[in-house]
């Protein structure tokens, strides 16, 4: 199978997943910038500094950059949701769905041959699966990850610019402001104004 045809495979599965739109894009053109992480800080986030995958434990924006130098292509993804759920306590079932449908899509990648691949989502691992537990384990060094398989690190703390992103994908974009960060509103569906919540996953063979 050649590289289009694996590409458009990943799309694909991104789609049988049940993600609304899935594009392949040119690591060259995300955007990335140092102000985003400080953001999680100030106003300060409920999940700052409460697990191994937001900020300040993180690698950060240079490291991101890094990654993306290194990348042979970016599959951007989303799930459009009504503005009402994202503005309500229901987005952290949106919010978990896209750790699990980043790492599913990492996963699928690293199967196709992009061995390295990488996803990144929103909002924090410790807020969405380890509530119930006291702390993040790997911070209190006590152990490994309690959920390796679908925490995923976040896009903010990465510096990742959302609105380029969401731009180069070619969504419409507004946005709204959560306790998780900026979340994009790109539709209306009636009367309903519809919003959307996004992940990403750099292939890199």
């Amino acid at each position: 199978m050649d590289e289009q045809a694996i590409l458009s495979s990943l799309v694909s599965h991104a789609l049988a997943l049940g993600v609304s739109d899935a594009k392949i894009l040119d690591p060259g053109f995300i955007g990335v910038d140092n102000k985003f992480p400080g953001f999680c800080r100030e106003p300060r986030c409920p999940g700052f500094g409460q697990s191994m995958s937001c900020p300040p434990h993180v690698e950060g924006p240079d490291w991101f950059r890094a990654c993306l130098e290194r990348a042979d292509h970016v599959l951007v993804f989303k799930f459009d949701v009504p503005s009402t759920t994202l503005l309500s306590d229901d987005r952290h079932d949106v919010t978990r769905l896209i750790h699990e449908t980043t790492s599913a899509i990492e996963r699928f990648a690293v199967d196709q041959g992009y061995k390295r691949s990488a996803g990144f989502a929103g909002g924090s691992c410790r807020q969405l699966f380890c509530s119930d537990h006291d702390g993040c384990r790997v911070l209190a060094k006590q152990g490994e990850c309690r959920h390796p398989e679908i925490a995923r690190p976040s896009m903010s703390g990465m510096g990742v610019d959302v609105l380029k992103l969401t731009r180069l994908a070619g969504w419409k974009n507004r946005f709204f402001i959560t306790e998780d960060g900026p979340v994009n509103s790109d539709s209306s569906d009636g009367d309903v104004s519809m919003g959307f919540m996004a992940g990403i996953v750099l292939l890199e063979r």
